[in-house]
């Protein structure tokens, strides 16, 4: 059989552009897992003002978010 190059080449750029597609999934979701983190921290730092409001078992600390 033949080597086609005009195959091969839309082969290879439908790999790279899923593997760029892929890339950039794991990129979004980082940064959402560190935006999550940041407004966790800032409504932490926003019911310390009110300690009544905490519960008595997490002492303070919310959970990190999951990714």
């Amino acid at each position: 059989m033949a080597f086609v190059p005009d195959f091969a080449g839309e082969s290879v750029k439908s790999v790279r552009n899923e593997r760029r597609r892929q890339e950039d999934k794991r990129r979004m979701a980082y940064r959402r897992a560190i935006e999550d983190y940041r407004e966790a921290q800032a409504l932490n730092a926003q019911l310390r003002d009110f300690p009544e409001l905490m519960s008595h078992h997490d002492h303070g600390v919310l959970p990190r978010p999951t990714l």
